[in-house]
């Protein structure tokens, strides 16, 4: 089986989830098996209850039956979708350094005023109503003079 999360987990956290797993099945047995036993074995009980009333019974038990069978379809084939259209792919590593060039060009400035802009301590960003920055505004930072960058448009 293939965890999907692997996170490191501790000894004790893992005893817990085991028996507290345990703990629930064994309480759906002991449920399942004390109805069935109800029905099946006690004449009293079993000849007052007519097929007419525990077949709804069994029906429901049905419906949730196939609901959760195709529920757990549903997730083993979108599990198995993801493992072949990402097989290959580590998308946990971080994307890696961008270059300076890079960021300069993509935000529309020169590689001098991307340095600036990364000595400064304090930046108030303005931006244009489609979402682009027009102005930067850095007077609060006592290390710079000038004190407002106009972006390219």
């Amino acid at each position: 089986m293939m965890m999907i999360v692997k996170t490191p987990r501790s000894t004790l956290a893992s005893v817990i989830d085991g028996l507290l797993t345990a703990l629930a099945w064994t309480a759906f047995c002991f449920l399942l098996a004390s109805g069935v036993h109800t029905l099946a074995l006690d004449p009293a009980h079993a000849a007052g209850l007519s097929a007419t009333q525990a077949l709804p019974n069994a029906q429901t038990l049905l419906a949730y039956t196939l609901a959760g069978a195709w529920i757990g379809l549903l997730l083993a084939a979108w599990a198995c979708y993801n493992a072949v259209r990402f097989s290959g792919l580590d998308r946990r590593k971080p994307p890696g350094d961008t270059l300076p060039a890079a960021l300069a060009d993509h935000f529309g400035i020169s590689l001098t005023q991307l340095r600036i802009l990364h000595a400064s301590r304090t930046l108030l960003v303005h931006h244009t109503d489609e979402g682009r920055i027009s102005m930067i505004d850095f007077a609060h930072d006592p290390g710079v003079h000038d004190g407002c960058m106009q972006m390219k448009q």
